[in-house]
Parts: C-alpha cells; structure tokens; sequence
C-alpha cells in the first residue's frame, strides 16, 4: 500500500493542472490517458470521469490525471501499470499482445450493431469469467468495443474487388488476416503512427474506423473511405489487479461505482457520437470521397472475410465458447435485454 500513497515529483509538460502533494492520509492514483489534454477523449470522458470521482473521494483519495505521453504510450502503457508507474490508464488491450480472446470483437460481419451496444455485451462477456485467463494481471474499470473499422485510402483505389497490389496498414492480427484473404499486403503500426506512415506513402490506406480520424488527424492523409463492417477493436480503462487488491475498501467502493456495464456503455454511446462527428467532419472537407461496395462486391468480400470467424472459433479451445457467449449477449443487448 504504501507505493500508492505518494505521487513521484514527476515534470510533466502535458499533465492537466500541477499536482499537489498529497496529505499523509490522503491516496493518490495516478491516470495516463496517453493523449494531449484537449483531445475530445480527454475533454468529455477521462477528464470529467476522474473529476466526478474526485468530488466523491474528498478527503479519501485523489486522481491526478496525466496527459500526453509523459509516463505511458499505447505501446507500454500495459507495463506502465502492472509495474505500478501508473496506477490508472487508457489503452489498448490488443496492442498488449495478452488478450487473443478479445480479438473476438475484431472479427469481420460478428458485430453488427453500434459501439454503445457491443461494450455492453464485451463488458457482460467480462463478467462470465470466460475471459479471466486472459485479465489475470489487471482489472478493467470500463471497456468498449470501438464501432466497426472500415478503410482508408490515401488514393482512389484501382478497384474495390480486391486490394492487391496495396500495403493497408492493419492494426490486429485479424486485421492483417482481412488484409490478405482482399490479397493486400498488411502492415503493422501503432495507432499513433498511422499519421506519418500514411503521409510518407509507406502505406495505401489503413483499416481503422471514423473514431481514429479526429484524434489523428487522419482526414489530412486519407481522402477516400470505405464502409464495410470489419471488426471492432476494443479499448479499457484499466488498474493492475494487485494494486486493486491493495486499495482500501472505501476507495475500491468509489471507483466500483464509477466503473462497470453502466460506464462501459456511456463509453460506447460516446464513441457512437464520435463516429458521426468523424464521418461528417472528414467529408465536408473537399478531396474526400465515400466508396461502396456493390451488391456483387460485398457478396465477393463476404465469402473471403466471412469464414475468418469460423476458423478463429477452431484455433483454441476456449474460442467457440468465447464467439458463441458474446453472440448471444449482443443479441440480448441489441434487443433491449
């Protein structure tokens, strides 16, 4: 417990507000929300969520939230927190490389509804215990299901039967397996690097959705866009399980009650909002141009993606059970359940 209870003298140029010592009895967590402070993430989520906490735990403990980089990035932030740098981050579970059960939401043509819809159902998936193998080092206080990617192409591509012959930047294994059945070629960067990838021509496009585009600025090196259902890609809120353990109980009562089913679909609600805002941002600007497949093409990208859920579903034991559960719980949820 002690470890928790001060905040290191840490000079952070993107830290929101200068953090004051904390008082003998008062707790301090830290919160790496890996983006600049007036990021829209940060502005209507992270931001108010670690003020509402903190009205609550006055004089109990107290969150001090971190901006920018300075203690965590998406590629380590997992580290960041299980070793206790930070004690409360944002991210990406699949850029951790430990959660493969979750790459059941990046499946193409599975999830179907919104983002609001599919956290709901990924946060009940949670609480099966199905996925506790894979959340043995840390517990998540809300998780959401990113609404479904599409692609981006810096150029009007030659043809939307396939992608060949273009390098489509892919972001998950499943990602890069929907790249290759289309016969692109994946690459693989972080989110956080797709910007300069794309504007160097490393990469034709990216397969990422609306979400992706304020944040990164995406619509300055992407100019024509396709909507297909590809996958989602799943994101958390998150504290390492022994630091959890080791909280006192009135503090993990406060964070219990602002975490859960209730905060995870809020969450998706807000990235259902920011996917409309994206789209119509992205194309009132001149240059860009909205794609579709034809009846005939979807037919010809659904029976060469379609059978990616099948087989996912045969590559381990636990994968059928995983697929089977969070179909039926999206059905629940989609249907008001």
């Amino acid at each position: 417990m002690k470890r928790l209870a001060w905040l290191s003298p840490i000079i952070a140029a993107a830290m929101v507000g200068i953090a004051t010592p904390a008082s003998a009895e008062e707790l301090v967590l830290k919160f790496a929300t890996l983006d600049v402070p007036q990021a829209h993430l940060n502005v209507r989520v992270h931001h108010p969520w670690a003020a509402k906490i903190n009205q609550q735990a006055k004089g109990i403990f107290r969150i001090d939230v971190f901006d920018g980089e300075a203690l965590a990035n998406h590629g380590n932030v997992y580290n960041q927190v299980v070793s206790n740098v930070v004690q409360i981050a944002w991210g990406l579970p699949s850029l951790a490389g430990k959660f493969p059960l979750l790459d059941v939401t990046a499946l193409p043509y599975v999830t179907q509804g919104d983002s609001e819809v599919a956290s709901t159902a990924l946060w009940r998936l949670y609480k099966t215990g199905l996925l506790d193998k894979e959340f043995d080092q840390v517990v998540p206080l809300k998780l959401i299901v990113f609404p479904q990617s599409g692609l981006q192409f810096r150029k009007e591509p030659r043809s939307l039967e396939s992608l060949s012959g273009l390098k489509i930047i892919a972001g998950s294994k499943i990602a890069s397996e929907i790249v290759q059945r289309l016969g692109g070629a994946p690459l693989s960067f972080r989110v956080d690097e797709y910007y300069e990838t794309l504007q160097r021509g490393t990469a034709d496009g990216v397969l990422v959705g609306w979400t992706a585009f304020n944040p990164f600025k995406l619509a300055e090196v992407t100019h024509y866009h396709l909507e297909v259902p590809l996958g989602g890609q799943t994101g958390y809120i998150f504290m390492a399980k022994k630091e959890w353990d080791a909280l006192p109980e009135p503090v993990r009562k406060i964070l219990a009650a602002n975490s859960g089913e209730g905060e995870s679909r809020a969450f998706g609600r807000f990235w259902d909002e920011v996917v409309k805002e994206g789209k119509d941002q992205t194309m009132a600007k001149p240059g860009h141009k909205l794609m579709q497949l034809t009846a005939a093409q979807e037919k010809v990208w659904h029976d060469k993606i379609g059978v990616i859920a099948e087989q996912w579903s045969k590559a381990a034991p636990e994968n059928a059970k995983v697929l089977a559960t969070y179909k039926e719980i999206l059905a629940k949820v989609a249907a008001g359940g």
